[in-house]
């Protein structure tokens, strides 16, 4: 059973992950209807699908537009070759 606080995290890091993949493919935000709902659906997760398919129908308003976004799989990591400098 996935917890308020595992969903919520797993939500954001996915919510950012789709925003960074909007700004590398623009035409795919020229598909997305305004003030459209948007439902991101994990395949790799089917727990998190079926509580975030839960929340849009609570969320849902009438003659809203959804947006099912599938994802396949989600990277490890974006960043590459990454340093940190630390000075006193």
């Amino acid at each position: 059973m996935i917890t308020e606080q595992e969903l919520f995290l797993k939500n954001q890091k996915l919510s950012t992950e789709f925003d960074l993949y909007l700004a590398e493919h623009p035409e795919i935000e020229d598909q997305i209807p305004d003030k459209a709902l948007m439902v991101l659906l994990p395949e790799y997760d089917k727990e998190l699908s079926k509580k975030n398919m839960g929340l849009a129908k609570r969320h849902r308003e009438p003659g809203q537009p959804v947006v099912y976004v599938r994802i396949d799989k989600l990277r490890i990591s974006r960043l590459d070759g990454l340093r940190l400098q630390v000075t006193a």
